[in-house]
């Protein structure tokens, strides 16, 4: 007999390998690679943004905005953050941008607040939060192959 946690569990592997399909992206590829291929193959235009003041933050890493009748969004990042970081919070919202399911025109964001810890996410929403989790680890398994390729990010 199958568990609920289980039938959630893949769910979320299901869509996060579909949207790690969707970009076709190649081990060893850079971030910004990563980025244009995401752009490639939503057809879509993105900026990725460095936030200087984040004062209000609290524990938010990142979030998107995604605006479908302009076919343009961008990701916001904290500055202070190491690039390791910043760029696992902005891949964590492009496999939202990247999940066939996500909600166009919707805010997401990327606290450092696990999802398993966040009890005012409702099932679609922690679902959702746990297939871009999901996305951005594949996708930083592909930035880093290797020790040495991780470290020269630091």
């Amino acid at each position: 007999m199958v568990t609920e946690s289980e039938e959630l569990l893949a769910r979320v592997r299901a869509r996060a390998d579909r949207a790690f399909q969707r970009a076709a992206l190649a081990p060893g590829a850079t971030f910004d690679e990563v980025v244009h291929a995401v752009e490639k193959a939503l057809r879509i235009r993105l900026r990725i943004v460095r936030e200087a003041d984040t004062a209000g933050w609290g524990t938010l890493t990142g979030f998107l905005t995604y605006f479908a009748d302009r076919r343009e969004g961008s990701i916001h990042v904290r500055a202070s953050d190491a690039a390791v970081y910043s760029q696992f919070a902005a891949s964590h919202e492009l496999g939202h941008l990247l999940d066939d399911a996500h909600c166009s025109g919707a805010l997401h964001q990327r606290s450092s607040v696990s999802p398993h810890d966040n009890p005012e996410l409702s099932t679609p929403e922690f679902e959702a939060e746990l297939v871009a989790e999901h996305v951005a680890h594949r996708i930083a398994r592909l930035l880093y192959t290797s020790p040495r390729v991780a470290e020269s990010s630091w």
